[in-house]
């Protein structure tokens, strides 16, 4: 693994570009977005279902570990690294076991939760290609909610993960680990407004 003065190093650079690149294309995003949505209803709707499902503590916990997990695994995947098995529990972690690797693809793996919209990817794709009713509102819904519950999750990750010595964030460098955390929420939420607010 990298060593812990070029992980800092690499976390301070990250910080210094990364943060403010992403935060100035949030920005430029909503101020180009600023008026209400088309779908308002649906995206209400949405973001009322994910407080609802934040309220279930448990089985979110659950869930956001097994999505967790799942965005480690589907990284190892696409880079051709053979996973040996998963496991994970509700609000104690998991685990993804894969052959060992360099330390560019581990980190690659590690912060792939942090990075990764599992659930919320695919249906900004899908909300962004399928405009016409009936799925547009529908998608708008499910998008909304999606996004609210990405951000619970690492929420939930980020406190599981960023002080103990084993944890993700820890092993990749834990300011590293928040800059590339912090950049990927900016850059996503701009993708979700600008794919919810479009016309």
């Amino acid at each position: 693994m990298v060593g812990g003065i070029t992980r800092f190093v690499l976390g301070l650079i990250t910080a210094a570009v990364a943060v403010p690149a992403s935060l100035q294309v949030f920005l430029l995003v909503m101020a180009a977005h600023h008026r209400v949505p088309a779908d308002v209803v649906a995206i209400t709707a949405g973001l009322a279902l994910g407080l609802m499902l934040i309220a279930f503590r448990r089985p979110n916990w659950l869930l956001h570990t097994f999505l967790h997990e799942c965005a480690h695994a589907l990284v190892c995947v696409l880079l051709l690294v053979r996973v040996r098995g998963m496991r994970f529990s509700d609000g104690r972690g998991g685990e993804v076991e894969h052959d060992p690797v360099g330390p560019v693809r581990t980190m690659l793996i590690l912060l792939a939760p942090y990075t990764l919209p599992v659930v919320l990817g695919p249906l900004l794709l899908a909300r962004y290609f399928l405009v016409e009713p009936p799925w547009r509102a529908p998608l708008s819904a499910l998008v909304a909610c999606a996004w609210l519950t990405h951000v619970t999750g690492l929420a939930h990750n980020l406190r599981l993960n960023l002080w103990p010595t084993d944890g993700d964030l820890a092993r990749t460098g834990r300011l590293f680990g928040l800059a590339v955390s912090v950049s990927a929420l900016l850059l996503l939420t701009a993708a979700t407004v600008a794919v919810l607010w479009s016309p």
